[in-house]
């Protein structure tokens, strides 16, 4: 099982991306995808327990279900693994997460996978004015990604060239993509966020 763990600030675009990958993965690849959002204060997509984890399970298209944990993301993480074996889990993290903290934690405890990575969605046009607000949250978020997709490209009122500056100075040596998840994804920026060496 691969593991993409999404971060990125609210409203960044982070469901709309990951739906793309997502159906391209079981359109292209024939392969399976489980989801995992983690959504503070979302309501439950559905009813369907499994194996009392407080993990709530919805299927959506060919070979892709959504869920919702109600209990530790680690747990939800095996219970995937051993349920529904899928050939890939997307973890959607919640818009105030810092997801360099949940890899460390899959990387201790869920170390059964067999390529993970860390992608972060920025966005473009609110960029320099989260950075001012709540600069550590969104650098943090940057930080430690494996690739950082910057969204929102089309409707950026920034200037495009600050931000893409300042985010590349934050990821470090991570590949760092602008993207419109508004738009149809560009199969190269889909390639990018499943490609493992």
């Amino acid at each position: 099982m691969r593991i993409l763990l999404f971060g990125g600030f609210l409203g960044s675009g982070k469901t709309t991306t990951i739906l793309q990958i997502a159906k391209y993965i079981t359109v292209n690849k024939q392969e399976t995808v489980a989801i995992i959002e983690n959504e503070i204060g979302e309501a439950g997509i559905d009813d369907q327990l499994l194996n009392d984890s407080g993990l709530q399970v919805k299927p959506l298209f060919g070979g892709c279900v959504c869920c919702q944990i109600t209990s530790d993301l680690v747990t939800a993480v095996r219970e995937i693994k051993e349920t529904i074996r899928p050939d890939w889990l997307i973890i959607e993290m919640t818009g105030l997460a810092i997801p360099g903290n949940i890899a460390k934690l899959i990387h201790e405890y869920c170390n059964f996978y067999t390529g993970f990575k860390t992608i972060t969605i920025a966005d473009m046009g609110r960029w320099l004015e989260l950075k001012e607000m709540i600069g550590p949250l969104v650098t943090g978020q940057v930080e430690k990604a494996d690739l950082v997709l910057v969204n929102k490209a089309d409707l950026a009122g920034a200037d495009e060239r600050e931000v893409m500056e300042d985010i590349r100075e934050i990821a470090g040596g991570a590949p760092v993509m602008i993207t419109s998840a508004a738009d149809r994804l560009a199969t190269a920026v889909i390639e990018e966020v499943i490609r493992f060496e």
